[in-house]
């Protein structure tokens, strides 16, 4: 049966369990077109996408690229499964604590600055053992936080859910990492300078409201990496 991209759409959203389904606006903020863009996408205004639109929407959507574009082939891309990318665990639901992410009640800042940890425990996230897999990552070594704020919000919006490996703490141009700053916890992109010292991108393009923050060598003692980003999640 022919289908069109609208009703490719809707059966890609519909696949996901309901944690895991975006709304338009988060498939605009992922794919980073405008809201308007996506809603033409879902009246079937929009018959095809191009490129790299393609690959980001299949992408937020856990679906091939070459079956959401022409309806060839199968919907979900080799070697994955439809799995929930997570839910938040039952009392007594697991037989074992392996596939459980700890999720702490401290705010990342994306914005002004979260002024301390407040290391209040919550229910654990729980993924299945094939995100661990897909990631390269142990539970042990995870820990999940909120952001807070704007000053990412190209990549993480403010109530994102936000996994990092505390495992990996030593500083990589390019990456993004949760930093226990002088001002409160905060989420950050790092990109190395020439002459050693550090700068904390925040990827938001207002850099007025939300500029850089470079760090020398002298004042790199005053910064602790708390861990390397792996993931994140409408919160």
């Amino acid at each position: 049966m022919t289908t069109t991209l609208k009703d490719r759409l809707e059966q890609a959203l519909d696949a996901l369990p309901d944690g895991e389904r975006p709304s338009q606006a988060d498939l605009a903020r992922a794919v980073k077109v405008k809201p308007a863009s996506v809603s033409d996408w879902f009246t079937g205004k929009t018959k095809t996408l191009r490129g790299n639109t393609v690959l980001a929407i299949a992408r937020a959507l856990h679906v091939s690229p070459d079956w959401l574009n022409t309806g060839r082939g199968p919907m979900k891309p080799a070697g994955t499964a439809s799995e929930p990318a997570y839910r938040i665990a039952e009392a007594g639901s697991l037989h074992a604590a392996t596939n459980e992410i700890d999720l702490v009640d401290a705010r990342g800042s994306c914005g002004g600055g979260a002024m301390a940890w407040e290391l209040e425990h919550r229910e654990p996230l729980v993924k299945e053992a094939a995100w661990f897999k897909r990631y390269k990552v142990k539970p042990g070594d995870l820990i999940a936080v909120f952001a807070d704020g704007d000053s990412m919000s190209d990549f993480i919006v403010d109530g994102d859910i936000v996994i990092f490996d505390v495992s990996k703490t030593m500083p990589k141009s390019g990456s993004i990492f949760l930093i226990d700053h002088p001002d409160g916890l905060k989420i950050k992109q790092l990109r190395r300078e020439i002459d050693g010292s550090w700068v904390l991108e925040s990827l938001n393009a207002d850099k007025r409201r939300y500029p850089d923050e470079r760090v020398s060598v002298e004042q790199a003692d005053l910064i602790r990496i708390k861990g390397q980003f792996v993931y994140r999640q409408g919160g």
